[in-house]
């Protein structure tokens, strides 16, 4: 009897541990951005699944994305991340992912893309602690009039959060200002 009554159980706990598996998959694999036409992938000039990347977006144009191979990639990670470690505020205000996309078609940004929500640890200070904010997309706008120079858009799923760094841009715009001339080079030779 006992000779039969392990197999029997361990082929019990796998099956519950795949069907626990196949339900949570789904909601831990968030979904990758489409890229549009006018968007250069590098080095495979093709969008890699499960991947974080980074996208550079000039405003009216083209944009580069950058994994973790590409030179420049980790300086601009490193960069982005002070931005978020350095949030200060949260605006009282949000943005659909349809607003979101038109203010993105309008300016010129840099983004950061997460295969799985990641948690990120800020200065701001609620209730005594660090806040603690979840994503799976972070925008760092670098040139919309309408609002601060300093705003981050963080976005998990279909929902987002504004906030305010203390942090300047202008390391940001140091490391992206070489990739934003060759992508209005190739632009202005299409």
């Amino acid at each position: 009897m006992k000779k039969i009554l392990y197999p029997v159980i361990a082929c019990a706990a796998a099956a519950a541990l795949i069907l626990v598996a196949a339900l949570m998959l789904p909601d831990m694999v968030s979904e990758v951005p489409e890229i549009p036409e006018n968007q250069t992938a590098r080095p495979t000039d093709a969008l890699r699944e499960n991947v974080s990347f980074i996208e550079v977006r000039a405003r009216g144009g083209g944009s580069t994305l950058l994994y973790l191979e590409d030179p420049g990639y980790f300086a601009l990670e490193t960069e982005c991340l002070e931005q978020i470690r350095c949030i200060s505020g949260q605006y009282k205000t949000g943005f659909s992912r349809e607003e979101q996309d038109a203010m993105k078609q309008n300016g010129t940004y840099v983004a950061m893309y997460f295969p799985v929500s990641t948690t990120f640890v800020t200065s701001y200070i609620v209730d005594g602690s660090p806040k603690e904010i979840l994503a799976d997309e972070a925008v760092f706008f670098l040139d919309l009039e309408d609002w601060s120079g300093n705003m981050i858009v963080m976005r998990l799923g279909d929902g987002c959060g504004v906030w305010d760094t203390s942090r300047d841009r202008g390391e940001l715009r140091d490391l992206v200002d070489p990739i934003l001339l060759e992508l209005r080079a190739r632009m202005g030779d299409d």
